[in-house]
């Protein structure tokens, strides 16, 4: 009966010290496999698309002939929209009235203003900065809107209203973190340019897993 023990032993152990240990089986590959193959599909969306996020050109703003867009006064430019789309009140120009009287009798010397600090960064990917300004409104709402310079005109190629945790950008991606009604999630929206559009599309929108560990993103400050 020992010899039978001893001989199990050795057939059932893993490995010696120091030797690698296998890993198991690795599923096959397997191709995609349809449902309802049979079904016909949904048809391609007829005329135009988009119609309502494109981009668009500054009004009442001077050209920038030298193509610095730093020299462009970020408060001027939302300053500028806001006269041009008073009353509007939803779409890419939305702006609630109490925000949009704010941001009309505002000062930046005065700090009083709802428009954050204008942050520069390179999104397009031709070598220059564009422009990134950030619109304090109620409800912890941030309308968020981004501008290059084409052959020296202020166009806006982005506007959007989200309500973030963090903003970061990593490499050309413009990324907003938004809490989720679900504990321990959070929203990961990605803008990225598109150089077809000639505007910054909505890359990628997916809810993903945090911890206490790693966290949600820090909140943005108030």
């Amino acid at each position: 009966m020992a010899l039978v023990v001893v001989t199990v032993a050795a057939a059932t152990s893993c490995a010696t010290a120091g030797e690698p240990l296998s890993a198991g089986t690795t599923a096959p590959a397997m191709a995609p496999s349809p449902l309802w193959p049979g079904r016909p599909p949904a048809p391609t969306p007829s005329g135009a698309q988009h119609d309502d996020v494109t981009a668009t050109r500054v009004p009442g703003v001077p050209e920038v002939p030298s193509g610095d867009i730093r020299k462009v006064d970020a408060y001027a430019v939302v300053k500028a929209e806001v006269a041009a789309h008073r009353h509007d009140v939803t779409g890419a120009d939305g702006l609630d009235e109490a925000t949009a009287d704010k941001i009309m009798s505002c000062s930046e010397e005065a700090g009083d203003c709802p428009v954050r600090a204008p942050v520069h960064r390179d999104l397009t990917g031709d070598g220059r900065d564009d422009l990134i300004v950030g619109i304090e409104m109620g409800d912890h709402l941030l309308g968020l809107r981004c501008y290059t310079l084409v052959k020296g005109v202020l166009t806006r190629i982005m506007a959007t209203i989200v309500q973030p945790s963090s903003i970061e950008i990593a490499g050309r991606d413009l990324i907003v973190w938004e809490p989720s009604a679900t504990p321990h999630y959070a929203v990961r929206s990605v803008y990225s340019w598109d150089s077809h559009r000639q505007y910054m599309d909505l890359k990628s929108d997916e809810i993903r897993r945090t911890d206490i560990t790693s966290g949600p993103p820090a909140p943005e400050p108030s």
